[in-house]
This record gives structure tokens, C-alpha cells and sequence, in this order.
């Protein structure tokens, strides 16, 4: 049954907001199964648990090239399909897509006031504590061994606060401040830079909630970063009545979410106060904590890690089925193949790389319901399990593409 919520005027007005590309990675992190493609024109997509049989009489159809003439028109039909898939009006859709490649801090404030509002000084020292500790985070992660956070930032932290920390829409009912930070493109095999300096605010602000709830009998004991991010709640501290929650969500492109606890921090009045009293006592040459997302020196003091990752087992062959392939152009930039597939082995997904030639083959196993086999190292990237290596392929004749 179509959405009473799809109105087609409101979908036209975000094509100039909705980009192909954009689209077309808000689809693949969402679970959406790319059918077809003809390379620079169109992509097909099915919807999450369609069989691979079926994928192509089921597909959406994407455009690519923004000179057809039609392309609007396609564009607002395949907004319209997503809309009534997901039960969204045009706000929520665009809400969905763009929120993409982006990784929020939430800020909730509970205040007794009249109507249950919130003071604006106090609306206006949320969104500068939620500035200063992405600006704070930043920096460390620029260089987790400085030793102080005055002086001169890099064009990285500058350009990274100026194009990727935004504030996106409050929620209605409720004081929730959400502070937007762009993931940033990949660099090699080492995480954005954006996804680092969440996961690192995320890791300090871990502890030191556990400080608030345990306390901190010594001052010196204290990380030069947590410490930092601490003072950073300063301005809080003095309010008359505060009752905050912190929260991360996390963007499931072009990662999956990061293995940092997922529970909302609060900090009552008491609590900051303590916390911005400890950190000022803090001596400012304190050490830097260990991070999972940054090699630090052997010497130093490790602390529990949040995030793991499995070693890479032994060359093996696994064979399945492959539920989703495509093409990522970013990789091309990195000096990797833009290929991949996606190989589904006895209730796993496999991510892998390929070549062109078993990109091709993979292409044709999958439209016959052929089973294929991959032949290299089990890993786990970023939350995703992995093969490096390359497929056993036989002699398969050419499949007809689709016209």
C-alpha cells in the first residue's frame, strides 16, 4: 500500500538537495542490494532481502547522469518509492540520506523551568562545550602526543571544524541539541578523520563519566586529553539546575559503527562540577591516553580498549553465495580496486576486493545462482568481516547484460 505521506511536489524540491552518489551510498549502507548497473548511467537497487532471483524484476531504478533528460523525473520516482518504503514525508527522507557520512553528538538537557524550557545562555554553553570538545578532539587526534592545546591548529583541524561539524535539527519535545561531525574521506587502511575524532571524544568521555561515578582521589592520575575534555564541561558548571545526557550515533557509511558503549552518559550538576574541579587541578603535562585508534609508544601506561579487531587467520577457502557487488570509485583514489562483492558463507557476509575479470565472473555466478569460492585471509575491518585474496573461478560462458 502506498504512504499517504509521499507527496511527490515535496520530493521534486529535493533533487537539487539529493545527489546520485549520495543516494546511491545511503543505499548500500541501508542494506539495499545493487542488481545492475550500467556503468555512468544507471544503478538498480533492491530492497533488503530481496532473493537474488528476484533482484532484478524487483529493482529501483537510479539515475546517474544528471544531462538526461529525464533524470529529474527518474530521481522523483525512485525518491517516491524510497519514501513510501520507509514510510518518510519528503523532511524525513532527506533527513535519512543526508544524515550519511555523518556522525552525531547528542546533547539532552532535562530543566525544570517555566514551560519546561531552557535558558538560552545555558542552549548557547551547550553548543560551545560541544564545540570546544570536537576542537579538543581534533587536535588530539591531529597528534595524540601533544602535550598542550593552545598554539596554532593545523589546515586539517581548521578545515575539519570550519566544512565538518554542523548543528543538525533539534527534536521536537524535547531539548536535544545534535552536533554533527562529517566522517571525511579514507585515507589508506587508516579510519577517516572525522570517524577518529568522534571515537576518541566518545572513549575519553567514557571515562570520564566513570569518574563521576567513582570519583578521582588523584589529580595526577589523570589523562592530559580526558582532563582537557573535563575543563571542557566548565561553562556548565554554572547553572542553577542541570540535568545533561550525552549520546553518540553513529553513521553506518562509509564504516560500520565503532564498538564504544552505546549507552547515554548523564552528568547531573553535582557531577560536572566535580569533574570541571578535578580537571583544573590536573597537572597540564599529564600523559596522553592510549587510543585504539592511534599507535602509541610502548612505554606508556595501556588502558582497557574499547575497540578490537580479529587477527587474520590462516589462507582458507570459503564458498557461498554473493548477495551484493558493486563499484566504489573512492577506492580508485586510493590506489585499490573499485570492485567488490559481498559473499554470503554459512550465515556471514564477507567483504572482498576484486579485479575486474572476477568482478565480471562474480557478476555472472550471481545471475546463474551459481555458488563461487574465495581463496584467502579471514579478517575483521572496521566491524565487517573480510577476505583478502581472489576467487577460484572455472570456465563460465558471458551473460547477457541487461539493455
Amino acid at each position: 500500500m502506498k504512504s499517504d505521506k509521499v507527496d511527490t511536489r515535496a520530493l521534486r524540491s529535493l533533487v537539487p538537495a539529493v545527489s546520485a552518489s549520495m543516494i546511491s551510498e545511503f543505499l548500500r549502507a541501508s542494506g539495499w542490494l545493487l542488481a545492475d548497473e550500467r556503468e555512468g548511467l544507471a544503478e538498480y537497487w533492491a530492497a533488503p532481502g530481496t532473493r537474488a532471483e528476484e533482484a532484478e524484476d524487483e529493482a529501483v531504478l537510479l539515475p546517474l547522469d544528471e544531462q538526461m533528460r529525464d533524470y529529474d523525473r527518474r530521481l522523483v520516482e525512485l525518491l517516491a518509492a524510497l519514501a513510501d518504503y520507509f514510510d518518510d514525508d519528503a523532511s524525513q527522507l532527506e533527513q535519512r540520506i543526508t544524515a550519511v557520512g555523518w556522525d552525531t553528538l547528542l546533547f539532552r538537557v532535562n530543566h525544570a523551568g517555566p514551560r519546561q524550557s531552557v535558558p538560552l545562555t545555558e542552549a548557547a554553553s551547550l553548543l560551545n562545550v560541544g564545540l570546544e570538545m570536537l576542537r579538543l578532539s581534533a587536535l588530539y587526534t591531529d597528534n595524540p602526543h601533544r602535550t598542550g592545546w593552545g598554539g596554532r591548529p593545523s589546515s586539517g583541524v581548521t578545515g575539519y571544524l570550519r566544512d565538518g561539524v554542523r548543528l543538525g535539527h533539534t527534536r521536537q519535545g524535547s531539548f536535544v541539541f545534535p552536533v554533527m561531525s562529517r566522517i571525511g574521506p579514507r585515507h589508506g587502511a587508516q579510519q577517516p578523520f572525522g570517524r577518529r575524532v568522534m571515537v576518541h571524544l566518545a572513549e575519553a568521555l567514557g571515562r570520564v563519566h566513570t569518574w563521576a561515578g567513582h570519583g578521582a582521589d588523584e589529580a595526577e592520575d589523570l589523562p592530559l586529553f580526558d582532563a582537557a575534555i573535563a575543563r571542557s564541561l566548565r561553562p556548565l558548571a554554572r547553572a542553577e539546575d542541570l540535568s545533561l545526557e550525552l549520546s553518540f550515533r553513529w553513521a553506518p557509511t562509509p564504516l560500520t559503527a565503532p564498538s564504544v558503549p552505546d549507552r547515554p552518559l548523564a552528568f547531573g550538576l553535582s557531577a560536572v562540577r566535580a569533574l570541571v574541579g578535578e580537571a583544573q587541578r590536573a597537572p597540564q603535562s599529564a600523559r596522553a591516553p592510549r587510543s585504539t585508534q592511534d599507535p602509541q609508544p610502548a612505554e606508556r601506561t595501556i588502558r582497557r580498549p574499547v575497540l578490537t579487531t580479529t587477527p587474520a587467520r590462516p589462507v582458507q577457502d570459503l564458498t557461498g553465495t554473493v548477495v551484493a557487488i558493486g563499484v566504489d570509485d573512492r577506492n580508485t583514489a586510493r590506489g585499490e580496486s573499485p570492485y567488490f562483492l559481498v559473499l554470503h558463507v554459512r550465515e556471514t557476509d564477507y567483504v572482498m576486493a576484486v579485479s575486474h575479470a572476477e568482478y565480471d565472473y562474480a557478476l555472472r555466478a550471481r545471475a546463474e545462482s551459481r555458488p563461487v569460492t574465495a581463496r584467502g585471509k579471514v579478517g575483521l575491518e572496521e566491524g565487517r568481516r573480510t577476505i583478502q585474496g581472489s576467487l577460484v573461478r572455472d570456465q563460465t560462458p558471458s551473460l547477457t547484460r541487461r539493455p
